[in-house]
């Protein structure tokens, strides 16, 4: 049996991009300066499917921006479905898929390591 691709997403609404753009500025402030990041929160989540947990941290000013894992885990934007970064990757990948979403419209295509997505 082959597996599906993935339905394609929609092209981006203009909320949608307003709010890639917010997203990619608050995050150039907080790694600025980090004492921006005002207040965090910590979640536990019980994944049925497969059978596991992981801990997702959210910032108040960074809306979007989920820390899977704690220090050793993943990125992920709520603006951009579907992807995860590493914490290296978050300047050179993720702010600058935000700021062309925000700016183009354009969602990401091509995973970190040159993989069609």
């Amino acid at each position: 049996m082959t597996a599906r691709a993935s339905k394609p997403l929609p092209p981006p609404t203009m909320r949608e991009r307003a709010a890639a753009a917010i997203a990619a500025r608050a995050l150039r402030a907080a790694i600025a300066d980090p004492s921006t990041m005002v207040e965090r929160h910590v979640v536990h989540a019980d994944l049925p499917r497969p059978r596991r947990g992981e801990w997702w941290e959210t910032w108040t000013n960074l809306p979007g921006f989920i820390r899977v894992n704690g220090r050793r885990g993943y990125y992920r934007h709520a603006c951009l479905p579907g992807w995860t970064y590493a914490r290296a990757e978050i300047v050179p990948e993720m702010i600058p898929d935000l700021e062309l979403l925000a700016e183009r419209g354009v969602r990401p295509t091509e995973a970190t390591s040159g993989q069609a997505a």
